[in-house]
């Protein structure tokens, strides 16, 4: 008999009701509780979804009172209280969304808690399910795309978002919590960084009643095999349209991706250049949440567990710390 999972979600913002629409159309998943404060919040989705399960808005008490195996936490970054830690210590398997936490030393410590309690974790780092990064990185495993030399992104939209958002205590800032995507994919396709140069600054929002995260950011990296890299973030740019796009040069060929589904991929090893097109409707929500339940069930290895993503914590933390420093170079790794 096939086992089935219990899974609780924590947090029922718009990330949260999107992991739960998602579990619920799994097969191998019941939804066993839902936490939110305010309650209400998960009253209405279940309610909304005919879903039956029990809501709280005390998380120690839902771990108490329902058995869980794996719990989604989806809270905004301030809202991180320990909740990781005590669901791993109760063995339970963990999804969390980015950024983990708002310093490198709390993802450290969550990392630590994952191996130590030998739970499956995985971050929420969606767009490495998009269809043409996919295809992308069978070509930089299989060795047709060759050395990977160069990595450029930039991450642009225009928006005030929630209060929270707006509020550097609360989310880290924009880097933080938006163009991390950027940086965990030039990780995920170019390996571990080992120094960055950076530098954020607030150039359009300084009239902005609480408004405390910088809306422009830019820095180059070194990778430890040796390639360079650069990302910007701005949200000064066009209003109601949010855009993360990135370029990857390697010796065999050139990858350039509006986003994670479409790319173009130009190949040079040859003396005729050639050229595909990769397009797709991926739903990268939910391909990451079934690959996450399937790492649960065995099926394969986990990715973008807690570790990755306190790596990508790390490059962000270090990215504000040399602005900080006037761009000065912060080492991430000897």
């Amino acid at each position: 008999m096939e086992r089935i999972l219990k899974a609780a979600v924590l947090g029922m913002g718009n990330m949260g009701r999107g992991h739960a629409r998602s579990l619920m159309r799994m097969e191998q998943v019941d939804i066993a509780a839902l936490c939110s404060n305010p309650v209400d919040d998960a009253r209405h989705f279940a309610e909304e979804n005919h879903l039956v399960c029990p809501v709280f808005d005390d998380f120690d008490r839902m771990l108490d009172e329902v058995p869980i195996d794996v719990l989604y936490i989806c809270l905004p970054p301030f809202a991180h209280d320990g909740q990781f830690e005590k669901a791993a210590e109760r063995g339970i398997h963990i999804f969390i969304e980015k950024p983990v936490a708002l310093t490198a030393e709390r993802g450290m410590a969550m990392a630590e808690a994952a191996r130590e309690n030998k739970i499956i974790t995985q971050v929420g780092y969606q767009m490495r399910f998009g269809t043409a990064v996919k295809k992308f990185k069978e070509y930089m495993d299989n060795g047709r795309a060759g050395r990977p030399t160069l990595y450029m992104a930039d991450y642009e939209c225009n928006s005030l978002h929630g209060p929270w958002w707006r509020d550097v205590k609360k989310c880290g800032g924009q880097v933080f919590e938006q163009v991390i995507h950027l940086y965990d994919m030039g990780l995920y396709l170019m390996g571990r960084a080992s120094s960055v140069n950076g530098y954020i600054a607030n150039l359009c929002h300084t009239q902005v009643e609480g408004y405390t995260v910088e809306d422009t950011s830019t820095c180059s990296i070194r990778f430890e095999n040796g390639a360079l890299g650069s990302v910007c973030g701005s949200n000064c740019s066009v209003k109601n349209q949010w855009n993360a796009r990135f370029r990857v040069i390697c010796e065999n060929m050139t990858a350039d991706f509006t986003d994670q589904n479409h790319g173009v991929f130009t190949f040079t090893d040859k003396e005729s250049v050639e050229i595909v097109e990769i397009a797709g409707d991926t739903d990268c929500t939910y391909e990451e949440d079934c690959y996450f339940i399937g790492a649960v069930l065995g099926e394969h290895k986990a990715m973008a567990d807690i570790q990755e993503g306190y790596e990508g914590l790390r490059l962000v933390s270090a990215v504000v710390e040399s602005s900080g420093q006037e761009g000065k170079t912060v080492r991430i790794h000897p």
